[in-house]
């Protein structure tokens, strides 16, 4: 007798699921969200991008296991830049034509960012996150882009206060002449001269490396009391090595994007006394619930190595599940990028994000940090 019910009962549920499919934003089905990640794994930030994404995979395979996102699963699709800003735009619009991704997140390098966010902004497609720090990502509010961290000026803003208040006042600068490099060599002219610093000498070194012996000779016979080491991950065991060789004495200050971790690892006690501005939280400090789960997530990993590069993939991760949850169960990118905007003070676990719709950049926090004995971070 109820069986005319129960059958209508069941072609509405059919019929809603499929309505909801046809009217969906791309890559989102009643069961599952697409995002795209285009990140270095081969190149030469590899190493620090490889913790981020380990614990970022292990956060959102958590947030799947308990049900998703209002009932849906995310599925990352992720390709491999190998840091090289034209294979990010190809693999960029790949990921939103070809495969359809809802959203892209956490791309890592300033060139890679640089060529992917006029397509981006174009199509309409939000960019959560990115390893980038560079200020024009920054000083500029982008309607795709939305930043997770504080960027390289207010990173080298703090060495500079850090400098005059130590009174080392001589600086000299080593930079990447690449778009990261060049970029930061400009934050770091202008924070100079904010704190009233006097700028010693400045070198510049190929992406290849083949000339960072002539350029820490050329800063090192200029006897600074600090050298500004603006470099990636990868360049910078040699380049912090040479320094060391060459029989320099200042002391040296590199970004969080060295990846103290993996500097200490590659050249070993030469990465001794070495001051690093990190972007997250001590990632050994466990008063920090944030901290304490991401040891968690890591320990579920079989794994205790922890770093600061680990905790950003966590940021990354829970910044894009705060967003789709905000965003609502009828979910487009526009939604997305809005429920973002509202985000006021939210507490990740002691890390706290902020946004307006004319302030993209959630995070202003920057700790100081030196390598020392056998590679431990000291605050």
């Amino acid at each position: 007798m109820n069986r005319p019910k129960h059958f209508a009962a069941a072609f509405a549920t059919v019929l809603a699921s499929a309505c909801l499919a046809v009217g969906a934003a791309p890559g989102v089905t009643p069961t599952e969200i697409l995002i795209g990640q285009d990140i270095d794994l081969s190149g030469t930030i590899a190493v620090r991008m490889k913790p981020l994404v380990m614990t970022a995979d292990a956060y959102l395979e958590r947030i799947n296991a308990a049900g998703g996102v209002h009932g849906r699963r995310i599925r990352v699709v992720r390709t491999d830049s190998a840091n090289k800003p034209d294979l990010t735009k190809q693999n960029v619009k790949s990921l939103v034509e070809k495969s359809g991704v809802f959203a892209m997140w956490g791309i890592s390098g300033t060139g890679n960012v640089a060529a992917a966010l006029p397509y981006l902004t174009e199509r309409g497609v939000p960019l959560v996150g990115s390893t980038s720090g560079a200020d024009s990502f920054y000083s500029t509010t982008h309607p795709m882009l939305v930043n997770t961290k504080a960027g390289y000026s207010q990173e080298i803003r703090r060495m500079a206060a850090h400098l005059k208040s130590t009174y080392l006042a001589r600086v000299g600068i080593i930079y990447l002449d690449n778009g990261f490099g060049r970029a930061a060599f400009s934050s770091a002219q202008a924070a100079v001269k904010e704190h009233g610093l006097e700028l010693a000498a400045v070198a510049k070194f190929k992406e290849d490396g083949s000339d960072i012996p002539q350029a820490v000779q050329e800063v090192s016979k200029a006897s600074p009391a600090a050298v500004l080491l603006l470099t990636l991950s990868g360049p910078a065991p040699r380049l912090v090595e040479e320094y060391v060789q060459a029989g320099g004495r200042a002391q040296l200050f590199a970004l969080s994007i060295v990846a103290s971790v993996a500097l200490y690892k590659s050249i070993g006690e030469n990465a001794r006394g070495v001051i690093v501005t990190q972007i997250m939280p001590f990632p050994w400090d466990r008063s920090v619930p944030l901290v304490r789960e991401y040891q968690e997530l890591m320990k579920s990993k079989g794994s205790s190595d922890y770093s600061h590069a680990g905790v950003e993939g966590l940021v990354l991760a829970k910044t894009l599940v705060e967003g789709l949850r905000a965003a609502g169960r009828d979910l487009t990118r526009s939604r997305l990028i809005e429920a973002i905007e509202r985000l006021r003070d939210k507490d990740l676990g002691g890390y706290k994000l902020s946004y307006s719709p004319t302030d993209h950049n959630g995070s202003d926090f920057v700790d100081i940090t030196m390598i020392g004995r056998e590679g431990k971070l000291i605050r």
